[in-house]
């Protein structure tokens, strides 16, 4: 089975919310690799390439989108996803170091576990 790490942009088939049907759709790994190695599920955030103002609580710029495989300016919502691994299209990439870590902090902090 194919491990995925934190911080790897994927590209995915997420299912609307509240539809039937699916879209292909950039998301970022923010589970650690023990989880994603242990089973069938990842835990995602959404990336979308709306970043005009206002921001909201979770976002967080991507300043190195290009190296995340992305095809224009983009941003992490705050918008967290458990998907199975069989929704993966394909690896367009890895956030870098500085990219991620603006990631985890938005996430703990839209889920109350502010980092120290």
């Amino acid at each position: 089975m194919i491990s995925y790490s934190p911080g790897e942009v994927l590209l995915t088939e997420i299912a609307f919310s509240g539809e039937p049907g699916r879209k292909r759709r950039p998301a970022v790994v923010v589970s650690v690799e023990g989880f994603n190695r242990s089973g069938t599920k990842l835990i995602v955030a959404a990336i979308t390439s709306n970043i005009s103002p206002p921001f909201r609580p979770g976002d967080a710029l991507i300043s190195e989108w290009q190296k995340a495989g992305l095809v224009k300016p983009s941003a992490v919502r705050g918008v967290l996803a458990t998907i199975d691994k069989k929704d993966v299209v394909r690896v367009m990439g890895q956030l870098v170091e500085m990219d991620f870590a603006k990631v985890e902090a938005v996430v703990a902090q839209i889920l109350g576990l502010q980092k120290a």
